[in-house]
């Protein structure tokens, strides 16, 4: 049987789940829904429906490796790291409106499908600019080296299509 990853969101909505796959959500899915006062919620689904798993060390720095390749790893929680990694593992669909998380999983060849959105159109890399002097950054860089400006983020010329 196959099957889909959960992104937090998902469990958000309160829609119906697909039937017939088996659903799994990572142990930062847990802790969001718990933090988010859904531990009832969480319960029920734990009881019939959903497994928790952890992905391997091995696939979370893979997924580690492409985002900080693309610049998506500034966008991403630890828990959006976890169940791409996951999904990675298990050879599952991923389950998510969340467009950054998409955008990593084009680029690692995992499929996804969004649950109340359409999804993504094309693949984004991500870099920083310097507001005062225009150089360009890799994506985590905050402040200008040069000029000691604050930078933002924005894609870089030419993104791939999804």
């Amino acid at each position: 049987m196959k099957g889909f990853v959960l992104d937090t969101s998902v469990l958000f909505y309160g829609k119906d789940l697909p039937d017939g796959y088996e659903l799994v959500i990572s142990p930062g899915v847990v802790r969001e829904l718990e933090r988010e006062g859904m531990a009832q919620r969480l319960e029920l689904l734990l009881a019939t429906r959903i497994r928790v798993s952890s992905p391997s060390k091995r696939s979370l720095a893979k997924v580690e490796s492409e985002s900080q390749r693309t610049g998506d790893s500034t966008r991403l929680s630890e828990t959006d790291k976890e169940i791409l990694a996951l999904a990675l593992d298990l050879g599952y669909q991923l389950l998510t409106d969340d467009y950054s998380i998409q955008n990593l999983a084009t680029v690692l060849g995992v499929p996804y499908r969004g649950f109340d959105q359409k999804g993504i159109t094309k693949v984004l890399e991500w870099e920083s600019k310097c507001g005062g002097c225009g150089k360009v950054f890799s994506a985590e860089v905050k402040e200008c080296d040069v000029c000691g400006h604050p930078t933002r983020m924005r894609s870089r010329k030419g993104p791939r299509r999804a």
